[in-house]
């Protein structure tokens, strides 16, 4: 707290970077909440207290601000994962890891998913392509993942093939355990999801 001149006590202006996580987290839970199309950015500067001018300064437009809560949820899903992959302590335990630490980051961050998918922005523009970066990303982990469980005969198309469609596997799941009132826990759709994984895996060239 400090005061004016006139011994009037005011509030400490908050720095940037602060006021940034404020108006990032406001515009997640109401894009998540609204979707694009349904989210003013009044509503976003009431819910930080700040003024719309303040926004538009720091992020440009509306679309600038939806593109600022992708990129930092795609930064902060991928570390989750990535950190799981990474501790986990062999090839096996890092793909089911991985599959936990995607559906625990969704269920932690509940809007989340709903600003990834949301149909009013991403049939094409800056917001679909950071979109496809965002699964690209993810298909690229994943991928990864294959590479250290799949047999040395599996060559690098039949890897994106399985990559592709674990990637839509797992966004449907997730959808699915948005859309549900008592979804399965994290824990327990990686471990299904893994299990079906690691027998193709390890069948595919046996035909």
């Amino acid at each position: 707290m400090t005061t004016t001149t006139d011994g009037v006590p005011v509030k400490r202006k908050r720095d940037r970077a602060a006021r940034e996580r404020e108006i990032l987290d406001a515009a997640e839970r109401i894009f998540g909440d609204r979707g694009y199309q349904g989210t003013s950015m009044d509503e976003i500067a009431a819910e930080v207290g700040v003024s719309k001018p303040l926004i538009y300064q720091y992020y440009g437009s509306k679309d600038g601000l939806f593109l600022a809560c992708l990129s930092r949820l795609r930064a902060q899903l991928l570390d989750a994962v990535s950190e799981a992959v990474l501790a986990a302590a062999d090839a096996e335990q890092a793909m089911y890891a991985g599959f936990v630490a995607w559906f625990q980051f969704l269920d932690d961050h509940p809007r989340a998913w709903s600003v990834i998918v949301d149909e009013g922005m991403l049939a094409a523009g800056p917001a679909a392509q950071a979109a496809d970066e965002v699964r690209a990303d993810f298909v690229e982990l994943i991928a990864t993942m294959v590479r250290l469980n799949a047999p040395a005969t599996i060559d690098e198309e039949e890897i994106q093939i399985v990559a592709q469609t674990i990637s839509g596997a797992t966004e449907r799941l997730a959808i699915w355990r948005t859309r549900t009132d008592t979804p399965p826990s994290a824990e327990k759709t990686a471990r299904t999801l893994q299990d079906l994984l690691w027998q193709g895996l390890h069948t595919l060239r046996e035909s």
